[in-house]
């Protein structure tokens, strides 16, 4: 019995040996290593602590942390009412963007796609640069235009017969629309751009059938063009809805800080880095991170059941 438990060791050792010998069985493992390590790193091991930091919160100034339970939730979702006001300011958000985008984003792609327009890539650059401008620079051009003092906007105000001018910053009933104008500014090109893509995929001899049986240019606009396009709009809205979600930037700079007057400007983000790194709460910065997270995957089943996704054929 012994002498066969020393060759099976034997055979366990030599078929290690054989493994680390054979450099094209190990040398796979080594390439795919950085890869694993960096993910479990910065990626794996930060999503595993922010599922505990959600349900503890930190104690004191040296570092504890203490279990609390749903208490975060709960204080979240009962008490603290900013993260109501982020929410509303997401709505607003969000169904302005889609509001204002969507049909003048269309309405560019048909005329960007048009057999008649000449430079059509040079006008197309043009619409989609906004969208590679960085987000703290179009924040400081949102401050700058909407400045109540020397501000673009005021003095066009002015220039049209307004009486005074308007302190946008500081009045809660102009927080959304100034993002509001400043996200048509950035994102509609991009928008635009899907549609464009989305446009010329269409099969040409479907539009010269409907234009032999004498369809009008609206009439292939809005029975021919825009059902095929369901999928991009399917894309756009999802991603434009999460894209405000993560929103950070453009209210940080332009409401100083997030907050805005009388704390009525705080989207998600600006408010969860406020809790975080301001009131040094970071157990509750995750745990309405973790809201957040769970919104984002509700409008998103939401969005494609709208659109007929995932349902069955």
């Amino acid at each position: 019995m012994a002498s066969q438990g020393v060759v099976r060791t034997r055979h366990r050792r030599s078929a290690f040996v054989r493994f680390w010998a054979d450099q094209r069985k190990w040398t796979p493992y080594l390439f795919v290593a950085p890869f694993f390590i960096t993910f479990f790193v910065f990626t794996g091991w930060p999503l595993l602590r922010a599922v505990t930091m959600g349900f503890q919160e930190v104690v004191g100034f040296a570092g504890d942390w203490e279990y609390v339970g749903f208490a975060n939730f709960k204080e979240a979702l009962t008490d603290d009412e900013h993260v109501w006001v982020a929410l509303r300011n997401f709505f607003y958000y969000v169904i302005g963007s889609l509001v204002t985008q969507m049909p003048a984003a269309f309405a560019l792609a048909l005329l960007l796609t048009s057999r008649n327009l000449k430079a059509k890539g040079f006008f197309r650059t043009l619409f989609f640069i906004p969208t590679v401008v960085p987000g703290v620079t179009m924040g400081v051009i949102g401050a700058w235009l909407f400045n109540q003092s020397r501000g673009f906007v005021n003095q066009l105000w002015l220039a049209v017969g307004g009486a005074e001018r308007i302190a946008w910053g500081s009045l809660p009933r102009y927080i959304v629309p100034t993002l509001l104008v400043i996200a048509f500014w950035r994102w509609m090109g991009q928008h635009a751009v899907y549609l464009i893509a989305g446009i010329t995929g269409i099969e040409t001899s479907i539009i010269e059938a409907a234009i032999v049986d004498g369809a009008t240019g609206w009439q292939l606009a809005r029975y021919i063009t825009l059902p095929l396009l369901r999928p991009v709009f399917a894309y756009i809205t999802i991603t434009a809805a999460a894209g405000s979600l993560l929103m950070f930037e453009v209210p940080f700079i332009m409401l100083d800080g997030g907050g805005g007057p009388g704390g009525q400007g705080w989207f998600f983000i600006p408010y969860i880095e406020s809790m975080a790194f301001d009131q040094f709460r970071f157990g509750y910065a995750t745990a309405i991170g973790w809201l957040v997270f769970a919104l984002s995957i509700t409008l998103t089943l939401v969005q494609l059941r709208f659109f007929g996704y995932g349902e069955a054929k």
